[in-house]
């Protein structure tokens, strides 16, 4: 038995001596930012922290054939921008993907080689240009009536891509928030969707809150959100990321 207990224990020294030994690896020292752009060259407005673009790194290889090291995700903030600064530097295929817009590499789609190879080193800065599903304008911009009701209305334009087909209008909702995170919405100020439908494209839709403002005093930041869906019998229309919603940019008012 002692010598069992002497085995034992001389195994477990073995074992708590690898797991102590010293982590040599570099640290990640790099920095990949950017701007996701729609195809009229303005930042593409997203939901906030929205994981729109897909990372595979290419770095390693294995008797010459490409190893990637997981799917990793960059988050991208409302405006559009992303910028993460504990990256470790080597060479990533990057892909927005599944977000409010068509594909974006017509050719591979979402195939492990899809996106563009980029070399990440320092400071490295790559931005990209989408097609957003919905272009989401204002006509007239955010006020506060004086009953201290919010008001506002827009107009979408549904936007075409070579090769694929459009989906259909789905549904919108009136986001008021005390933050300037405008997702974080209150929905007892806006608890009712907009039904939408195509023919409503370039028509002026109106926004008004159910309930006045709660808080005076203060500022509000308000956005619009519209989303679609797949066409009833065209499932070439069910495109990675249908159902997010695109958005209109967001306007910052000062409720008296």
């Amino acid at each position: 038995m002692n010598r069992l207990n002497y085995y034992i224990g001389l195994v477990l020294c073995c074992v708590l001596a690898v797991s102590c030994e010293i982590d040599n690896y570099d640290m990640p020292d790099a920095t990949i930012e950017g701007v996701l752009y729609d195809h009229h060259n303005q930042p593409l407005q997203v939901n906030q922290g929205s994981g729109y673009i897909r990372m595979r790194e290419v770095s390693w290889s294995k008797q010459n054939t490409t190893v990637f090291i997981g799917n990793q995700t960059l988050k991208v903030q409302q405006d559009g921008t992303y910028r993460h600064t504990k990256w470790f530097s080597g060479e990533y295929r990057m892909l927005p993907y599944s977000g409010n817009f068509y594909p974006y590499d017509d050719e591979k789609l979402d195939a492990d080689d899809a996106g563009e190879l980029v070399k990440i080193s320092g400071t490295t800065t790559r931005d990209f240009t989408v097609t957003p599903y919905l272009t989401i304008e204002w006509v007239k911009k955010p006020t506060v009536t004086a009953d201290n009701y919010v008001e506002c209305s827009v107009r979408f334009i549904r936007n075409q891509k070579s090769g694929y087909e459009m989906p259909d209008l789905r549904e919108a909702y009136l986001r008021v928030s005390r933050s300037v995170n405008a997702s974080a919405f209150d929905s007892q100020l806006f608890p009712t969707k907009v039904d939408l439908t195509n023919d409503m494209e370039g028509k002026e839709i109106a926004f008004r809150t159910s309930i006045p403002v709660k808080y005076t005093g203060i500022d509000y930041w308000i956005r619009i959100s519209m989303n679609c869906k797949a066409v009833t019998g065209k499932p070439q229309t069910n495109y990675p990321g249908m159902g997010a919603e695109n958005f209109s940019t967001i306007e910052k008012i000062h409720v008296p």
